[in-house]
């Protein structure tokens, strides 16, 4: 298993850094490994979404979100999977006024096969910086 969390200023609104995260159906044009995404809406602050996408290989996983646009918050766990045992996390969004936003992320996530534990943290760790600077370069195209 392993956990990360991550903070991190970005330079954009909150509002569309939000808009972003909760477009999942535009995650393939942006997120560096998901090749596609299925939403399924279940009403007002909540989807289902099933993802595809290559983490050391093809992978498929469902899970279930929760939205609140007024507290800048966004939080999903895992309904089900062909490789994931646990996927658990959230979005959580501060302004700081004047375009600029505090985002924190959190996952934990673990597979069902034996990954070791240090390869595991490296590869969440390593690459949350990078999915942020993604997910507000796309924020910044948001009208």
């Amino acid at each position: 298993m392993a956990q990360a969390e991550h903070k991190q200023v970005v330079s954009v609104d909150s509002a569309k850094f939000f808009k972003a995260i909760t477009q999942y159906e535009e995650y393939p044009k942006f997120v560096e490994g998901c090749n596609g995404v299925q939403v399924e809406r279940k009403g007002s602050g909540e989807a289902r979404t099933t993802y595809k996408m290559n983490i050391m290989k093809d992978i498929s996983y469902t899970l279930d979100h929760k939205e609140s646009a007024d507290q800048k918050k966004m939080e999903w766990s895992l309904v089900k999977s062909d490789t994931l045992k646990k996927n658990i996390g959230r979005w959580e969004l501060t302004p700081l006024g004047e375009g600029k936003t505090e985002v924190k992320y959190a996952i934990e996530i673990e597979f069902n096969v034996p990954v070791p534990g240090f390869v595991l943290n490296q590869l969440v760790k390593s690459s949350i910086p990078s999915m942020i600077r993604s997910f507000e370069k796309r924020a910044k195209s948001i009208n």
